[in-house]
């Protein structure tokens, strides 16, 4: 009878944050796990019982279990390392041949052929190795083990890397009484019973997931069009869900001209760092421009029931990513000078002029009191007290998950700028159209729970939020026009009228709020 074993009881060490939320050997990567896949290899190769030892993180795995074809999770409350959970097996009545799989790699290696050269070895245990120059530890003399580099035995004539796949005859298994299988090989050697070890075809693939590395290695190894979609963005960005067991990941691919690829990922160690509500990044791939990182749901502020139940915590978060501003500024002195100052602002007017009064509308050129109220806006925003800024922040880019968590996506563009752009954008979101009356309730909301604000007056601050919320409409406007006309990206074209509507709503409460402010002319 073959039994095979998955050792799955790692504490996933490396890979943290992510291993605290997910044991390893159950990550998703593509459409399965690693301890998914073993468990189908196993099954595939004629294993009459499947295994699983697990320790952290174990009831993850023992639930688990039933789906992905596992017959016994053996729990282990102290991890009982690489030997001792095949005694256990042994003392507790297993018998038969058994097979001991790796619950934390990704590979390609023929283990049907590894078991038959096994067996026809003569030997009572054999290894699968690869050749890796990096960790070749195992010393090889005529196909059998003579030792290991810096612990026993002797040089061999070859080395290579142990991949934690093996084999024990039923004479082997019941003489392992080592907590650490490499003493048991150890003693065989000492006996003259030498492992035997077969060495992979070189053109074979073993990934040990157990890094960051390892896991965006093993994770573009696959083929993303084959992943499940699960989003885009207008800056061409798309989004993969890779599930399994109940868990699930999302892989960012950006495209190969993505300048804001580098942001993204440094923003966002950044924000983890600093335990601000954005999803954990977990492993990047610079030069595929690939980001393997939590997944955070489907649900958008925008798509949620009841969105203004939200709202007030939303804007809670905002205070507290806010707040944060000095610390990110002093660990990353690029974001601190990255200042929206007044050319941001002015090539925002711009980009709102071009694409919506000219391209849209049909102005043949702007009107010179037009170009007087862009300058004087870009001067009275670039004024305003000044916080880490995420610039895109609206209901698209905030997502509802878990037990009604919060987190804002798309950072890519933060800045050192305005207190009230952030809080415009959310607003004033033509995607929502929240009542004017509304917003005036939520702002004060914000206004007295922000402690940054806390010497500004209300009249001033509601002041200064209507001239980032203008800024911010002009530029919102912009882009839906040119996503919608230029990039070809139709589903942008619907919030062209709703943004109008916003802009000139906002003009109304300027000049209900000061008689010197002009806004731009409706035709």
């Amino acid at each position: 009878m073959l039994h095979t074993l998955i050792l799955a009881a790692g504490l996933g060490t490396r890979l943290r944050p992510l291993t605290e939320r997910i044991a390893k050997p159950l990550i998703p990567i593509a459409d399965n796990c690693p301890l998914g896949r073993q468990a189908l290899l196993a099954k595939k190769i004629g294993s009459e019982k499947i295994h699983a030892n697990a320790h952290h993180l174990a009831e993850q795995v023992q639930n688990a279990a039933t789906e992905l074809g596992i017959d016994k999770v053996w729990f282990e409350p102290e991890i009982l390392g690489t030997g001792g959970p095949i005694q256990r097996m042994y003392n507790d009545g297993e018998r038969g041949e058994l097979l001991v799989l790796n619950g934390d790699c990704e590979h390609n290696l023929d283990i049907e052929t590894f078991l038959e050269q096994a067996r026809n070895s003569g030997a009572t245990c054999a290894l699968l190795a690869i050749d890796n120059p990096e960790v070749n530890t195992l010393c090889i003399k005529d196909e059998h083990l003579v030792g290991i580099e810096n612990r026993f035995g002797e040089k061999g004539t070859e080395n290579a890397t142990f991949t934690g796949i093996s084999w024990y005859s039923e004479k082997a298994w019941e003489q392992v009484a080592e907590k650490d299988i490499r003493d048991f090989w150890a003693k065989l050697i000492k006996k003259g019973e030498n492992p035997f070890v077969q060495i992979a075809d070189k053109n074979s693939i073993w990934i040990d997931i157990g890094s960051p590395e390892g896991l965006m290695k093993a994770v573009s190894g696959k083929n993303p069009d084959s992943f499940a979609a699960a989003g885009s963005a207008g800056s061409g960005r798309k989004y993969y869900r890779m599930s399994s067991a109940g868990h699930s990941l999302i892989l960012q691919q950006s495209h190969e001209g993505d300048s804001d690829f580098e942001r993204f990922v440094r923003y966002g160690k950044l924000f983890n760092t600093l335990e601000l509500p954005t999803p954990e990044i977990y492993a990047v791939d610079e030069k595929e421009k690939r980001v393997v990182m939590q997944d955070l749901g489907s649900v958008r502020l925008c798509d949620a029931t009841q969105p203004m139940l939200y709202y007030p915590a939303v804007l809670e978060k905002l205070i507290v990513w806010q707040e944060a501003s000095k610390r990110a500024f002093a660990l990353d002195k690029e974001l601190a000078n990255r200042i929206f100052d007044e050319n941001y602002y002015l090539w925002e007017t711009s980009y709102f002029a071009e694409n919506y009064l000219q391209a849209h509308l049909g102005y043949t050129e702007i009107p010179a009191d037009l170009s007087a109220f862009f300058k004087d806006l870009a001067k009275k925003a670039v004024a305003q007290p000044k916080v880490l800024m995420h610039r895109d922040f609206q209901s698209q880019n905030v997502m509802i998950y878990g037990e009604n968590k919060i987190a804002f996506i798309d950072f890519q563009g933060a800045r050192n700028g305005s207190i009230y752009y952030d809080v415009a954008s959310l607003l004033w979101d033509p995607y929502m159209m929240i009542p004017a009356e509304t917003v005036k309730h939520l702002f004060e909301l914000w206004f007295h729970a922000n402690p940054l604000l806390k010497d500004i007056s209300f009249e001033n601050a509601w002041e200064d939020f209507l001239v980032a919320s203008t800024q911010r409409l002009m530029q919102a406007l912009g882009a839906y026009c040119f996503l919608s006309k230029k990039k070809g990206i139709k589903s942008f074209e619907q919030y062209i009228e709703p943004g109008s509507r916003r802009l000139s709503e906002v003009g109304l409460c300027l000049n209900q709020n000061s008689d010197n402010f002009l806004y731009y002319p409706q035709r």
